[in-house]
């Protein structure tokens, strides 16, 4: 199974650290045993029609450790790492909200429509299936503070939002709902019944008890509900799969969205927010656009003239001198959603489909693998890396 997630870092096999399982997050439980004894066979099944799960991820993400020479499954060691790495793709308690469960899941079944390694379950009363859930369902579930909240002023301003029929030109098109009812995302919506036009009450509270985990309490305008569908250069995320319905903070949705966020108090304070590196971006990021590939024009050859723009390099020149650079960092980081290379269009867009990235580049595609060196330098970035190494 190839899913299109970001892989957790994997534990350092410290002895000490192999006396107890460790937490999948602060606020998982997921069981490392039940993963070692009944998860992991079923990345090692075959399938007819489809390869192993190792086969694609050995190098894919999220990763899973290479058999040892001759062994049929992995040891102790090996098997925390593909835990730490494998427990960020799913959310405890909620099978339905997790990637490991929905990408390799038929749609008409209600799975994803994405996964690159194929459909390997029809219905969720496949066996395999049925073992991943019981997995998810170890977990103890994140829970929101935010009692707060309006539910009432939800359900009348905020979700004929997420059904509102959109034009050509706002967001990718398509009503929010279209998307979020099928997709294992962090704001996943009830689906709609069989004929209806909204949700039930029932539903209703389902969905505002997810939507209430995307308000960031201590900095409302900085909440992901409001973030992820607002154009950059309005201040929102760089990157959202569904488009940019909002290009100002002034659009009656925005605000409504952003009057129902301060009826509560939210669902806690967001992480800490991640900082781009000058300094990185300088001497680390921009000597890869100056790189020769066979069969590749330099990045710098199109982006001289392109979208994001690099700076003209000066007469002579073999790089960028400190006002460019800093022009250049300006440009570029607008294609970055920091802390999250894998929704950063700069990782994706040149990377190749099989490896998870988009299928959008008019350069073509420069990676094969997300393990390229250059992909990786990348992807540093993106996560706060700095020059000497810290964040």
């Amino acid at each position: 199974m190839r899913l299109l997630i970001v892989a957790g870092t994997v534990l350092s096999a410290q002895v000490g650290a192999l006396c107890q399982a460790p937490p999948a997050s602060p606020t998982s439980t997921l069981s490392y045993e039940y993963f070692r004894d009944k998860v992991q066979p079923i990345f090692l099944n075959k399938r007819p029609g489809h390869a192993r799960c190792i086969a694609c991820h050995e190098n894919g993400n999220p990763r899973l450790q290479e058999l040892l020479p001759g062994a049929t499954t992995w040891n102790e060691e090996q098997s925390r790492k593909n835990f730490a790495a494998w427990t960020r793709v799913v959310v405890p308690g909620d099978p339905l909200a997790s990637r490991l469960m929905m990408h390799p899941l038929a749609p008409e079944a209600g799975g994803d429509p994405f996964h690159a390694g194929g459909k390997h379950w029809k219905s969720q009363s496949d066996p395999e299936w049925q073992t991943l859930a019981g997995w998810a369902k170890t977990g103890t579930a994140q829970t929101s503070s935010a009692s707060g909240l309006d539910f009432q002023v939800y359900r009348t301003t905020v979700e004929p939002i997420f059904l509102k029929a959109r034009q050509a030109n706002e967001g990718s098109g398509n009503a929010c709902f279209t998307c979020h009812t099928k997709i294992a995302t962090r704001l996943r919506l009830q689906p709609l019944s069989p004929g209806a036009t909204s949700w039930t009450e029932e539903q209703s509270r389902v969905n505002f008890a997810v939507v209430s985990k995307l308000i960031n309490s201590s900095d409302v305008e900085k909440s992901p509900l409001l973030l992820h569908p607002l154009s950059a250069e309005a201040g929102g995320d760089p990157a959202h799969t569904g488009g940019k319905f909002w290009t100002t903070k002034d659009n009656p949705e925005w605000r409504a969205v952003l009057a129902w966020a301060h009826t509560g108090t939210g669902a806690g304070s967001a992480a800490p927010a991640v900082t781009l590196d000058y300094a990185f971006f300088r001497d680390r990021v921009q000597p890869i656009f100056l790189n020769k590939r066979p069969g590749h024009a330099r990045c710098i050859a199109c982006h001289e003239n392109g979208t994001p723009r690099l700076q003209e390099l000066s007469a002579g020149a073999t790089s960028w001198d400190e006002e460019q650079s800093r022009k250049n960092f300006e440009a570029w980081k607008r294609v970055v959603a920091p802390g999250d290379p894998l929704a950063s269009r700069l990782l994706m867009h040149p990377l190749a489909p099989e490896a998870g990235g988009d299928p959008f580049h008019a350069g073509g595609k420069h990676w094969k693998s997300q393990n390229d060196p250059e992909w990786q330098t990348l992807a540093a970035w993106a996560r706060g890396q700095k020059l000497d190494g810290s964040k």
